[in-house]
């Protein structure tokens, strides 16, 4: 390839370059599709997003798109449940991948690849309010991925009660 110009472009800091995208267009998968994720724990769209309790083990079917998570408030966690964050990646453009953390979580984060579902353990040691967020910087919007799970005391009486932004909680 002959090297036609050297120099910043006005506007932007960085390099551009091109190639035909005849060179590389075969090699491209562009979309995962989501139906077919297999998982056994996916949410394959906001509407299957749920908190279920079974004892003191909570599944939370969360889902996540540019640029947030649903649902993204949880109450009525305790101390001492386990709690499975079973994250689906919504997007399904090749170049998306989201990450999944929650302070305080002894285990390391997730990433998470379109269309597809992974599962995050954690184990609240002690009541408090806990930010979720996305890890992986995924758009301009990526500091909007975030929420909350609220833990109350392993005897407590709070209802397990989840919500989507200013929509009302889910019990």
């Amino acid at each position: 390839m002959k090297l036609l110009l050297d120099f910043p472009t006005i506007g932007e800091p960085h390099y551009a370059q091109g190639i035909a995208a005849s060179k590389i267009i075969e090699r491209s998968k562009k979309i995962y599709p989501i139906e077919e994720n297999k998982h056994p724990y996916a949410a394959l769209g906001e509407k299957q997003a749920k908190v279920v309790r079974e004892g003191n083990t909570v599944h939370v079917y969360m889902t996540m798109i540019r640029s947030h998570f649903a649902p993204d408030n949880i109450e009525g966690i305790k101390v001492g449940d386990k709690v499975y964050f079973h994250v689906t990646n919504l997007e399904q453009d090749w170049d998306t991948p989201h990450g999944f953390s929650v302070m305080g979580a002894r285990n390391a984060e997730l990433l998470i690849m379109p269309g597809q579902t992974e599962t995050l353990l954690w184990e609240p040691d002690r009541i408090g309010v806990f930010p979720f967020y996305c890890t992986d910087f995924c758009s301009a919007l990526h500091q909007e991925m975030q929420g909350y799970v609220r833990v109350s005391p392993a005897n407590s009486n709070v209802p397990l009660t989840w919500k989507l932004g200013d929509k009302p909680p889910v019990q």
